[in-house]
């Protein structure tokens, strides 16, 4: 989710957790106020958070992007060796604004993203000396719910080269 509303003088971004985030709201001088409020900005820099919100997440920040949302199941296909999507080394796997998978804790525990569901396949995480390895194998099938259908052309571009997408049956 990536909401924009503006109010008194201000511009507040409300968004789910992207590493990327907080690096690129800072260059805008945004204030993070916490879970419940989120980011805020001044309101000359709408636009460019406008575009921030369709280079992280596929949405403009508009709520109506958010009213109509879809299932789609993406099947992982790793092509691209250079840079991969599926394998990471000490960080957690996003993929069109949503957290796929990650670790946990200081036992590095594998868990899902909130609302990502693996059909076929499971991510794996190989842990040394305090660093990991997430890895999501080729061949895997995940559903990811409640995606936002302004936003499945930008999936297909993250996709590229790294798997294939159909929306869910039912």
């Amino acid at each position: 989710m990536a909401v924009i509303t503006a109010s008194e003088g201000r511009i507040t971004l409300k968004a789910d957790f992207h590493p990327e985030l907080a690096i690129q709201a800072r260059r805008y001088r945004g204030r993070f106020l916490g879970k419940e409020t989120g980011w805020s900005f001044l309101p000359e820099h709408e636009p460019a958070i406008r575009q921030l919100c369709q280079t992280l997440y596929g949405v403009d920040g508009t709520p109506s992007a958010w009213n109509d949302c879809c299932t789609v199941q993406v099947e992982v296909d790793e092509q691209d060796v250079r840079a991969p999507l599926w394998r990471q080394f000490n960080a957690d796997i996003y993929l069109g604004g949503r957290h796929v998978v990650g670790v946990f804790g200081p036992r590095q525990a594998v868990r899902t993203g909130r609302g990502i569901k693996f059909l076929r396949g499971q991510p794996h995480c190989a842990t040394r000396i305090g660093a990991y390895l997430m890895e999501v194998p080729t061949g895997s099938v995940l559903e990811i719910r409640k995606y936002p259908r302004a936003a499945l052309a930008f999936l297909g571009r993250c996709l590229d080269g790294h798997g294939s997408w159909r929306m869910a049956q039912g």
